[in-house]
């Protein structure tokens, strides 16, 4: 079985990518742990 034969799985996947891509990812919606989201930052730098 090749990766990009059209197999019912790989058409599944496609589908969920592109939804995830559009409603998820374009959005700017925060993917990761929350841990991670201000990680590596300098907070004293941003202003509020």
């Amino acid at each position: 079985m090749g990766l990009l034969k059209d197999t019912k799985i790989n058409h599944i996947s496609k589908l969920l990518f592109k939804w995830a891509y559009y409603n998820l990812l374009l959005s700017g919606t925060w993917l990761g742990p929350p841990s991670l989201q201000l990680a590596g930052k300098r907070m004293e730098m941003i202003k509020k």
